[in-house]
Order: C-alpha cells, then structure tokens, then sequence
C-alpha cells in the first residue's frame, strides 16, 4: 500500500541528495596552492566540468525515480477514493442500523452520468497533480545546476572581498542557497518552496480531495447530499466560519439547492474552505438523526486565536532549524558549521517549547528592562558603518511598549521573528539618522508577510555600555515595501 509519509520522504531524500553531491564536490575539487595563493581560475575551470557531469548524473539518475514516484502518486489518489468510499458505506449502514431511511437511487440514469462525472473529475485530479509534480521535479534539477553555477562565480568575488581561507569563501557563496535549500516552486502570492515542501502539500490535498469524491459517491448512492463540517478545537482560519454548518454537497455528492435551505459547499469552497493543507474534515449530515452547533463562545475563539499563533509559530521555528541544520552540515568552515549547529539547537528548543518566547528565552537579567534578541553579522551592517563595536542587539521594554502602542499587535504577533530579522535581512535602506540601520524582511508563515525594522547601531562615539537596540518595528503591506525600495537608498540586498 502506498503510504503519504513515505512519498514525502523520498523527495526529500531527492533533495538531500542533490545538496550533498554538490557539497562533495565544492570540496573535492579545491582550488591548488601557488605563489600567489589560491588559483581561482583553475578551480572555476575544475567546477564548471564537475557541473557538467553532476548535471547529467542528475537528469540520468532521477528521471526514472522522480517516474516512480508519479506512478506511486497516482495509485496513492485512487487508494484514497476506495477509502473514503469505502469509509462512507460503513458510516451510512450503521445510520440505517439506527433508523435513517436511506433511498438509494444509484441505479437511475441521472445517478450513471454523475458517477461518470466523478470519474472524470478524478481523472482530471491525477492529471492535473502529476503534471505539476513533473515541472516541479524538473524545475529542481534546473535550480540545482543554476544555484551550483552561482556558487562556482561567486566564491572568487567573496575571496577578493577578504574572506579569507577557501572555505569561507565558498560557504559565502552558498550561504544564500543553503538557508533556502531549493526553493524551485513560487507560489501566486511570491512564496517560494522546496520541491518536498511542494510535494507534501500537493500529495496531501490530492489525496484529500480524492478522499472526499469517494465518499461523495457513496453518498450520492443512497441519495443524501448533505454534511455537516466537523467543530474541531483548532480550525483553520479560512474555515472557522463554515465548522459546525451543515452544507448541501454539490461538489462531490452530486447535490443542489432544492435539497434544503443550507449553504453549498462550492459556496464554501470559494470563500477558502478545503484550501491546500486544510485539516478540516467534513462528515454525512443525516436529517432526523444528527445534530449541528455552529456556534462558538468567547472563550473558545479566543483559545482557537492562541492556539494559531502558537502553531504558526512553531511551523516557523521548525523552518529555522531546518535551515540551520542544512547549514551546518553543508558548510565547509568548522566555525561556520558549530554556529549553524547552535543556532539549529537553538529554534529547536522553540519549536518543542509549549509557550515559545523569545524575551523569555534571552532576557539579560543584568540590566532589567533590557532583552537580548540576536546578533548582527557586521559584514552585513557594515554598509551602515564600519564603526560597529558589538555584534549583540538589545530591545529595551520602553521600546516595546512604544512598538505596541504605535502598531497594535505587531510585537505580540510577530515577536519569533525577530532574530532572523536582524541575522538574516533582505535588504537594509539608508536611514534618515546616522548610525541607524532600516532592515526590510520578507517572512513566509501561512503566507507572505513583509517587515521593518529600524536599528540603532552602537559605534565608538558612543557610551562603552550600549548595545545596537531595537527603535522600532512593524509589519507593513507590499505598496509600503515596494515604495521604500523604490525611494530610498538600498545600501545592502541579500542576494
């Protein structure tokens, strides 16, 4: 049988695979000692054949993988549809076992040209879920050459810039595409994902929808075309409002507005129900026999509120110590690859937190009111100042209480960001002072979110005491974003 975690799995395995081949040889092939010291162009040389050949290994060794695995997506989809049909007799019979009275009507003609639909419409999921898969898988072995060819360019100009040893060098050069692994998959709304990452979330939801017209035609059979959206104690957002309703099934049951004065679940569905990840779930509404609540207490939307913060937290604390982990093994430079570690250990440690908090974590408890948040890399905030005396940055709870007034909720939303903010900018924009760094961040929860923040760094004209600190943070929407790149001056951009 074919299994969800496995599927995953081995695309995962795919991509780590791809990563480490090109490690193995960024290090294999190192540049050669001479008078001068490295020779880079000899090395480039070197590279640029062992792409070559790592390109073609790719395409050779993963075509007929990445074939397989389609073959296992497609039989895991019609897998699905038997269970779920097979799951909705079961359900149907033991509500006729307590008195619902079923009237099948699968035997009619209009039932035969539904069903037909059905497979069709199943027909057109496979289809539509192995095709994206394939541009996906191809778009990764595309990435992986690119992001190679990029590393080969760029480690000679990290080297010129004073780098120092070959490792560094290249580690600079592959810094950007290691922390976000292959990201060949951009979303409409610009987010851009690993092929595993893409692959969980297409396997999943095919399998769901499939899952859900399984049942559907079973239910169709019997001639019921309504459901009652199961009240769970953490719904997601875009379906909240319909959990706990009763909708007539018009998308996989076959039904219509004539079958009662309840919603449609294509209405549902446009306003966000059974979006991609969707956990909720949906079960046959019998008349007579069930019962529907969909109302929701004071108490309980505001626990569902906590309880989506905290998830969405700990998905993003998961990304991050994904992202260091992949660092640290990657790197070539020990120091590098220690810090990595430590920084993974780190956002692990938040992710498996009940109640992850950044303040509580790293308050410096020998100035009250002063809170450690992370540490600048001085190479990156040089282009503010070459005068930077500490790398730590503080966050003080005056101006915490100033960021909660002048932007409500921000800081209580957003606070887990905040070290990645600072460690890893897009892009940092003149200021209006000096000495102040204006660090704009793209962060991808749920969905693209874009931040500023404005740093005040501690040279040496100022008090021995005093930290880089926090003046101000927010979210901002993207015409804010796009007007301050557009206006100001961008001194650095993460490439």
């Amino acid at each position: 049988m074919v299994d969800e975690y496995n599927l995953v799995n081995a695309f995962y395995r795919i991509e780590e695979e791809l990563i480490d081949s090109m490690v193995r040889n960024l290090k294999r092939h190192r540049a050669q000692e001479d008078e001068e010291g490295l020779n880079w162009s000899m090395w480039q040389v070197e590279q640029l054949k062992a792409l070559e050949k790592y390109s073609r290994a790719n395409r050779k060794k993963y075509g007929g993988q990445f074939r397989e695995l389609n073959r296992q997506i497609e039989a895991l989809i019609r897998q699905a549809k038997d269970a779920g049909g097979m799951e909705q007799e079961m359900q149907i019979l033991r509500a006729i076992k307590n008195g619902f009275q079923g009237i099948r009507r699968g035997g009619d003609a209009l039932s035969g040209e539904f069903f037909r639909l059905n497979e069709h419409k199943l027909e057109a999921l496979i289809e539509a879920t192995t095709h994206d898969m394939g541009k996906a898988e191809t778009a990764v072995l595309r990435m992986a050459d690119d992001q190679y060819r990029k590393i080969i360019f760029n480690a000679q100009v990290y080297a010129n810039t004073g780098a120092g040893t070959y490792e560094k060098a290249v580690d600079m050069a592959a810094r950007d595409f290691l922390a976000a692994g292959l990201n060949c998959v951009e979303y409409k709304n610009g987010a851009r994902h690993t092929l595993p990452d893409y692959a969980d979330m297409a396997i999943r939801t095919a399998s769901k929808r499939a899952y859900l017209a399984g049942e559907g035609e079973v239910r169709k059979g019997y001639g019921i075309s309504t459901v009652i959206m199961n009240k769970r104690g953490n719904p997601c957002p875009k379906c909240l409002p319909f959990c706990g309703k009763v909708l007539i099934d018009d998308v996989w049951s076959g039904g219509s507005r004539r079958d009662g004065n309840y919603p449609l679940m294509s209405t549902a569905i446009a306003y966000g129900l059974y979006h991609p990840r969707c956990k909720d779930v949906h079960t046959t509404y019998f008349p007579g026999i069930s019962t529907a609540d969909d109302t929701w207490t004071k108490e309980e939307l505001e626990a569902i509120q906590r309880k989506g913060k905290l998830e969405a937290e700990q998905q993003y604390a998961r990304r991050q110590e994904e992202k260091y982990s992949r660092l640290a093994k990657h790197s070539l430079d020990e120091e590098n690859q220690k810090s990595y570690k430590k920084r993974a250990e780190r956002w692990d440690s938040i992710e498996n937190s009940p109640k992850p908090d950044i303040m509580d974590l790293e308050s410096t408890k020998e100035v009250p009111g002063v809170h450690l948040i992370g540490k600048i890399d001085r190479e990156i905030y040089k282009h503010v100042t070459d005068d930077i005396v500490t790398n730590e940055v503080i966050i003080t709870d005056r101006q915490i209480r100033h960021i909660k007034e002048r932007h409500p909720n921000d800081f209580e939303r957003y606070q887990l960001y905040l070290r990645d903010i600072i460690e890893t900018p897009d892009y940092i924009i003149e200021a209006a002072k000096p000495k102040t760094a204006v660090v704009l961040k793209e962060v991808v929860v749920d969905e693209k979110e874009v931040f500023k923040m404005v740093i005040r760094l501690a040279t040496s004209k100022d008090n021995s005491s005093y930290k880089n600190s926090i003046i101000t943070f927010m979210k901002i929407d993207e015409k804010e974003w796009n007007r301050l790149l557009r206006n100001k001056k961008v001194l650095y951009k993460r490439e």
